[in-house]
C-alpha cells in the first residue's frame, strides 16, 4: 500500500513538473512579447516627445511671427497715418484763401492829398480788388496763419474744409480724454411699451436713441439731467435689436426681428429698408467708408450693404448664428453662437482668422484706436482681446455678474479706460480695463435684466436699458 501511495505521489509530482515547464515556456514567450511591446512603447514615446517638441517650436515660431507681423503692421499703420497727415497738411497749405488786397498806387495817393484837382467820378483812381494766387495767399498769411491752418487739422470740432468732396471716409470723431465714473441716477423712466433691447448715444453726446420690442426707435434729448423724447422713428414691422448712429450723427441704422435693416435720416425725410436676410437681424453697424454698412443675422450670414443703392453688395456665409458685428477700416469682425469670433477682410473672400472662447458670445465692441476688442459671453465673462496678437489680455468677472440673455451688450468707455456691462439682476458693473479690477457697481434702479448700455462720447453720461421697459441716465454728479 505504501509503495502504491508513493508511486502515485511521484506520478503527480512528474505531472506538476511538466505543467510548470509548460507554464515557464508560456511565460517566456509572454515575456518576449512584453519586452518587444515595451521597446515599441519606448520608441513611440520618444517619437511623441520629438513631435511635441517640434510642435512647441512651431508654435513659438508662429507666435514670434505673429508678434513680428503685428509690429510690422503697426509700423505700416503709423506710416500710413503719417502719410495721410502729410497729405492733409499739404492740402491745407495748398488751399486757396480769399484775401482782399487793396493797392494804392502812388498816383492815386497823390490824388488823395489836398489839392485843387477835381476828384469826381470821372477822376476816380479806384483799382479793382484782386484775388491773390495760391502761393501769394500763403505768403501773405505769415507764419502765424500757417500754424493756425495746421491746427485746424487737429480740431475735430471744425469741419474738415481741406478735404475734397470725393473723400470716401467719415472724418475722425472727437476723442474723449477722460471719462467720469457714473454713480448717480439722474433719470429713470419707462422708455418703451415693451422691453428695451438697444441704446446708443449720438456723437454729439446730447442725444441718445433707444429701440425696443414695440417696433419703434425713440430719440431722446438730455435736458437738465432728464431724458426728453424728441422724435419717434417708425417703419419696422418687428422689434428692434440694435441701434447705431453714423459718425455725422444724422443717420440711424437699426437691426430688426423682421429680417431687415432700417436706415433713418433724422430730419424725417427718408426711411430705407435693407432686405435680404432670411432670419432675425441681430446687429447692424456703419463702416468708416461712406455709404457702407455691415449686418449679422441668425440666418448664418454677414452682409455688406451699399446705403446709396439700398442693396446688398456682399453676403458671407458665417457658419453659425451671428450675435454681433463691429467694423474697422478694412476688417469686419463677427461673434457667433458656436463660441467663435471670426475676422473678415473687406478686400478678400473667406474668414482670415478665428478665435474660440469658452461659451456663446453675445456682443462685441472695439476701442477708439481699433487695437482692442471686447466680447461678452454666456459664461458670465468679458474678454479683452489684443487685435494685434489675437491674445486675450484681460478677463473681467465679478461676484453677482451674470449675462442676462443671448444679446446682452458690453462696451468700452470712450477713452478705453473702462469696460461696462449690465447684469441679469439689474446691476451695472464697471471694470478697469488695465487692471481688470471692478471699479464700481450701480444698482437700485433696474428691476429686470439689463440688455444694453451706452456711454456718451464726452464721457459724462451713461444710459442703461432693461427688459422691464426702463431707461436710466447715470452721471458722476
Amino acid at each position: 500500500m505504501l509503495s502504491e501511495w508513493v508511486a502515485n505521489l511521484d506520478g503527480e509530482r512528474y505531472d506538476l513538473e511538466g505543467r510548470v515547464m509548460v507554464q515557464r515556456c508560456a511565460n517566456s514567450v509572454l515575456k518576449q512579447e512584453y519586452d518587444t511591446l515595451l521597446g515599441v512603447r519606448q520608441e513611440s514615446e520618444e517619437q511623441l516627445q520629438k513631435e511635441v517638441e517640434n510642435q512647441r517650436e512651431m508654435i513659438e515660431d508662429l507666435l514670434k511671427k505673429k508678434v513680428l507681423d503685428a509690429e510690422n503692421q503697426n509700423q505700416l499703420n503709423d506710416r500710413r497715418k503719417q502719410d495721410k497727415l502729410a497729405r492733409e497738411i499739404k492740402k491745407a497749405l495748398r488751399k486757396t484763401l480769399s484775401i482782399d488786397v487793396g493797392f494804392a498806387p502812388a498816383s492815386c495817393a497823390a490824388s488823395q492829398e489836398p489839392s485843387n484837382v477835381d476828384i469826381s467820378g470821372t477822376q476816380e483812381c479806384e483799382r479793382p480788388v484782386t484775388r491773390a494766387s495760391r502761393s501769394q495767399s500763403m505768403m501773405s498769411l505769415g507764419s502765424s496763419k500757417i500754424v493756425g491752418a495746421i491746427k485746424d487739422i487737429f480740431d475735430f470740432r471744425k469741419p474738415r474744409t481741406f478735404s475734397s468732396s470725393n473723400d470716401d471716409h467719415y472724418p475722425p470723431v472727437p476723442v474723449c480724454v477722460r471719462c467720469c465714473l457714473p454713480k448717480i441716477a439722474l433719470c429713470n423712466k419707462e422708455a418703451h411699451g415693451s422691453e428695451v433691447n438697444a441704446v446708443k448715444f449720438s456723437p454729439n453726446s446730447r442725444t441718445v436713441a433707444t429701440g425696443g420690442a414695440d417696433r419703434v426707435v425713440k430719440i431722446w434729448d438730455i435736458v437738465g439731467g432728464m431724458l426728453q423724447v424728441s422724435q419717434t422713428l417708425e417703419g419696422s414691422s418687428s422689434g428692434i435689436t440694435s441701434i447705431e448712429f453714423d459718425p455725422s450723427g444724422f443717420h440711424i441704422l437699426a437691426a430688426s426681428y423682421d429680417g431687415a435693416v432700417h436706415l433713418w435720416k433724422l430730419d424725417g425725410k427718408s426711411n430705407d429698408s435693407l432686405t435680404g436676410h432670411s432670419a432675425k437681424v441681430t446687429a447692424a453697424k456703419f463702416k468708416m467708408a461712406l455709404y457702407r454698412a455691415v449686418s449679422g443675422s441668425l440666418d448664418r450670414t454677414v452682409k455688406e450693404w451699399d446705403l446709396q443703392k439700398a442693396a446688398c453688395i456682399r453676403s458671407i456665409p458665417a457658419f453659425s448664428y451671428c450675435s454681433d458685428v463691429v467694423c474697422s477700416d478694412f476688417f469686419m469682425i463677427s461673434s457667433h453662437y458656436d463660441k467663435k469670433i471670426r475676422f473678415w477682410d473687406s478686400r478678400s473672400t473667406g474668414c482670415i482668422r478665428e478665435l474660440t472662447l469658452e461659451e456663446k458670445i453675445t456682443s462685441l465692441d472695439m476701442n477708439q484706436d481699433q487695437t482692442q476688442l471686447l466680447s461678452c459671453s454666456r459664461d458670465d465673462a468679458l474678454n479683452l482681446i489684443d487685435l494685434r496678437t489675437s491674445h486675450i489680455r484681460q478677463v473681467f468677472r465679478a461676484e453677482g455678474f451674470k449675462c442676462g440673455c443671448d444679446w446682452s451688450k458690453a462696451i468700452f468707455s470712450p477713452d478705453g479706460s473702462y469696460t461696462v456691462a449690465g447684469s441679469a439682476d439689474g446691476t451695472i458693473f464697471i471694470w478697469n480695463a488695465n487692471t481688470g479690477a471692478l471699479e464700481r457697481s450701480l444698482n437700485g434702479q433696474h428691476n429686470a435684466p439689463v440688455n444694453a448700455v451706452t456711454w456718451s462720447a464726452s464721457g459724462d453720461y451713461l444710459v442703461s436699458v432693461d427688459r422691464g421697459k426702463k431707461a436710466v441716465l447715470w452721471s458722476e454728479y
